[in-house]
């Protein structure tokens, strides 16, 4: 090592490198899927409904879901309380 390699500073790690999210799978659910919401139903029971479309936009969340026990859809931006199970 000479001294002038000795005085150049360490490089620091700050974490894992972010992928670059266009080349990321898609990994959003699919339309058809079932959007569980728990406790936001009546009587503290679960919210659920059916995902009909997804925004346009891969990195934007919101899904347009069509609620099971009444006839209305509505856009959702999914919270901690929600989760996603599979169709089919």
């Amino acid at each position: 090592m000479t001294a002038e390699t000795a005085a150049m500073p360490t490089p620091v790690s700050h974490g894992p490198e972010r992928p670059d999210p266009d080349s990321c799978q898609d990994i959003r659910p699919a339309v058809g899927d079932i959007l569980v919401i728990d406790g936001a139903g009546m009587a503290g029971l679960p919210l659920l409904g059916t995902i009909v479309a997804r925004s346009g936009d891969s990195r934007t969340p919101g899904y347009l879901v069509r609620w099971t026990g009444g006839d209305y859809e509505s856009w959702v931006v999914p919270g901690p309380r929600a989760r996603i199970e599979k169709h089919g």
